[in-house]
Order: structure tokens, then C-alpha cells, then sequence
């Protein structure tokens, strides 16, 4: 091997090393599929998962389940494309898309969850207020009327889990009816 080539192998070996380091790291979306406020990847527990969603997901510690047994959608935006923050209260309403069962989890800056003192970090679809046509109606904020308390949160996401979904789901993940997140107000608003 000559010494043009020990080079040239080298600096391949660093630059792959700086790229793994920056996508393992990087503060990248899980997704390719958007819908509304929200944001999925079809291949999240799929062992057709690149390299960019696998590492993703280790380093969100989503644990994924295979698309039959769940899908995940994530949210750091509200519905106007706004950033979700702990200065500001929401609601998540709407019509959840067909599915066995879902739970919604709020995650920290660094994709924990935040310590609100009040250990209310996420709903499911047996403790979720509902309206008279069955759309969810799920308080967030710091509050104590918020369902999900987001004290601590800074910059947050919301993950929506979608347990045993309907067929539906799989094939039109970017066509289905999703709940809205309105932001009600902020800190600092006149």
C-alpha cells in the first residue's frame, strides 16, 4: 500500500467518523411522513431503517416496536408551526386516527421526561377527556388544569403512540385525520 493511499484511507476513516458522530448526535426529526403538526417515519422499527432513523432512535430512546404493533408520531411544532415551549399552554384536540390503543408523552429538551413535580407526563386514550363526538381534548401546560404539565420541559415534544393501528394508518400515514395543537397562550402576552 503506498503512502497515498494510507492517506486516502485515513482521512476516510475521520471524515466517517465525524459523520456518525454528527448524525448520532444531531437534533434531526424521526421523520419522512408529515401530517399536520406531526411527524413519523414508516420505517421506525423496520429493518428497513437507514442508518440516520436507527441512530435516531437510539439515541431518542424510542425502543420502537414493529410497525403492526406501533406507530410513532412526534410533534415540536404546534399547529400555527410555532415551537412548543414550556412558556405556553396548548390543547390537543381532535380525532385520534384508528387504533387499538395510544398514549401521548411529553419529552424534554433532552428527550427525557421533565421533572414537573406533578408526574403528569402523559395521557392515553382511557384517561384523555373526550368531547360528545368522541375527539380527545388534552390540556398541556404548566397549570394545574394541564393533563400534560410541561414545567421543566424548555423547548418540548409531544409522542404519539398508536398501539396495534388499524391497516389504514400503515398505508395513508400522511392522509389521516390528526388532533391539532392549538396554542392557547404564553407567558409575556398582553
Amino acid at each position: 500500500m503506498t503512502l497515498r493511499h494510507l492517506i486516502t484511507f485515513f482521512l476516510g476513516l475521520i471524515a466517517g467518523a465525524v459523520m456518525a458522530v454528527a448524525l448520532a448526535f444531531s437534533p434531526g426529526e424521526i421523520g419522512g411522513v408529515h401530517n399536520g403538526a406531526w411527524v413519523s417515519n414508516p420505517n421506525i422499527g423496520s429493518p428497513d431503517a437507514n442508518p440516520l432513523v436507527r441512530s435516531l432512535v437510539a439515541r431518542r430512546g424510542l425502543l420502537a416496536l414493529s410497525r403492526e404493533e406501533a406507530v410513532y408520531f412526534t410533534a415540536t411544532r404546534d399547529s400555527e408551526g410555532h415551537n412548543l415551549t414550556e412558556r405556553c399552554a396548548y390543547e390537543v384536540v381532535g380525532a385520534m386516527p384508528p387504533t387499538r390503543w395510544w398514549s401521548l408523552t411529553i419529552y424534554d429538551e433532552d428527550s427525557f421526561l421533565p421533572r414537573n413535580g406533578r408526574n403528569r407526563h402523559a395521557v392515553s386514550q382511557t384517561t384523555a377527556r373526550t368531547d360528545a363526538s368522541g375527539h380527545v381534548i388534552i390540556p398541556v401546560g404548566q397549570d394545574e388544569t394541564g393533563a400534560i404539565v410541561t414545567n421543566n420541559a424548555g423547548l418540548f415534544s409531544l409522542t404519539l403512540r398508536l398501539y396495534h393501528p388499524d391497516p389504514v394508518v400503515l398505508d395513508d400515514l400522511d392522509t389521516l385525520t390528526f388532533p391539532r395543537i392549538d396554542r392557547i397562550s404564553c407567558e409575556g402576552e398582553t
